[in-house]
């Protein structure tokens, strides 16, 4: 009868790695459901803050609702209404196109260097993934 060898040190840490995130997710699941309990407790309003006190804690439910633009069907709707209304309801956010940003420093480092001027980098935090292989 052949021996199976011991489990490597990535595949120690990849088990490790699975059996947090299954603990992790049980974790989670429980915390959901005693926020419901508590919600169904407390009470929720449709949209806003509703608060309940006890002897020992007090609880705040809070609700509200993500609201998105349609840029195509606002840019009809916003000539229809006045620039007044129109100018303080839909606010313009600048962004950066990652894209022409890796290209720029990869073909023009001089004007990168002046573009990085009103640019904050930060490092992410690096994803990990694994992948239970089956045994064959």
């Amino acid at each position: 009868m052949e021996e199976k060898p011991s489990p490597s040190v990535l595949d120690q840490l990849a088990h490790e790695l699975e059996l947090a995130k299954k603990a992790e997710e049980q974790a989670r699941n429980h915390r959901l459901t005693i926020e419901q309990q508590l919600c169904d407790v407390v009470g929720v309003k449709s949209e806003g803050s509703h608060t309940s006190k006890g002897d020992y804690y007090k609880v705040t439910t809070t609700a509200g609702f993500t609201r998105s633009l349609d840029q195509n069907t606002w840019a009809d709707v916003s000539k229809r209404i006045p620039q007044s209304i129109s100018a303080s309801l839909v606010r313009t956010r600048l962004e950066i196109n990652q894209k022409q940003l890796k290209s720029l420093q990869l073909f023009d480092p001089v004007h990168y260097q002046m573009v990085a001027e009103a640019i904050t980098t930060k490092a992410k935090k690096v994803a990990v993934s694994c992948q239970r292989l089956e045994a064959q």
